[in-house]
């Protein structure tokens, strides 16, 4: 008989510290199994303990685009402690899927690589967003990925080509978690990358709350529309819950100006939500994930 993974088995990469501590909205409570995994068989072992005590797992990865409530019997998990790797062969390169985007843009601009610049400054990490199919500026990550390596929820790796993916708008049709992928990118020069870095960063320095806490974008822009530009001629710019405020500078953003909690942002949510349906008749969706 195969022995029950227990929590003391897990002591040494769980972490006693609050979730808002991770949070890029810096937001979030205690979390009773919040595990920062530093190898393979630590994965292994959280993908266990989840199994075998009926756990449902979710990984958190950078902690980028997830309001945390009370997420009471999940199993979390964060990637900043696993191993990182980078591997460039030509035009192709091979990365864990715990590499921050913008450490890899200007690591991959040392080898001439680009084609990633208009990710730049979204605080990110490579697993998330191929899982979201992340975007912008007419472009999706989707685009130049070849291949990925997952872990299944029955603790196996398996790869998995692209053409096996469905990628659509900030979604795709990966449901296990990502170890690492394959990109094919564009020859280019130092300079040519460096002027789109800057163009993209100077573009949502000027259009976005970046000087804030926050988790990017908060609802998928409709079909041919723009939330942001909906929520804001809903007159909802400004609106504010105890200190969490739907941002003057990008109505799709909502800040924290302090000392906001998580009912703060889900209320505003909800009020955004109820407005735009009852103006518009336009159902918004959430781009971010929500635990509660």
């Amino acid at each position: 008989m195969q022995k029950k993974v227990d929590i003391e088995d897990l002591n040494s990469i769980r972490s006693e510290s609050n979730f808002k501590d991770y949070s890029h909205i810096k937001i979030g409570n205690n979390v009773q199994y919040l595990f920062l995994p530093r190898s393979m068989s630590d994965l292994v072992l959280i993908f266990d303990f989840a199994s075998k005590n009926k756990l449902a797992i979710f990984p958190i990865g950078g902690g980028s685009n997830v309001l945390l409530g009370n997420v009471k019997n999940r199993v979390l998990f964060l990637d900043r402690k696993l191993p990182k790797i980078c591997e460039i062969n030509s035009d192709e390169v091979l990365v864990s899927a715990n590499y921050n985007i913008n450490s890899l843009i200007l690591k991959l601009k040392k080898s001439n690589l680009g084609g990633l610049e208009f990710l730049a400054t979204i605080p990110a990490h490579i697993g998330g967003i191929i899982k979201m199919n992340a975007g912008a500026f007419g472009k999706n990550i989707s685009e130049y990925l070849k291949w990925i390596k997952v872990l299944n929820k029955k603790g196996e790796i398996e790869i998995i080509q692209k053409e096996k993916i469905e990628f659509s708008y900030r979604k795709s049709s990966i449901i296990d978690y990502i170890l690492k992928a394959a990109f094919k990118l564009e020859i280019k020069s130092e300079e040519e990358i460096d002027s789109q870095i800057n163009k993209f960063r100077r573009i949502r320095e000027k259009t976005q709350p970046i000087n804030f806490p926050n988790l990017g974008c908060i609802f998928k822009n409709p079909k041919g529309e723009s939330a942001g530009k909906i929520i804001d001629e809903c007159g909802l710019k400004g609106e504010k819950f105890g200190d969490a405020e739907i941002s003057q500078k990008h109505a799709n953003f909502i800040i924290n100006k302090g000392n906001a909690c998580f009912d703060d942002v889900k209320n505003l949510i909800k009020l955004i939500q109820a407005k735009v349906h009852a103006k518009t008749g336009i159902e918004l969706e959430l781009e971010i994930t929500v635990l509660n």
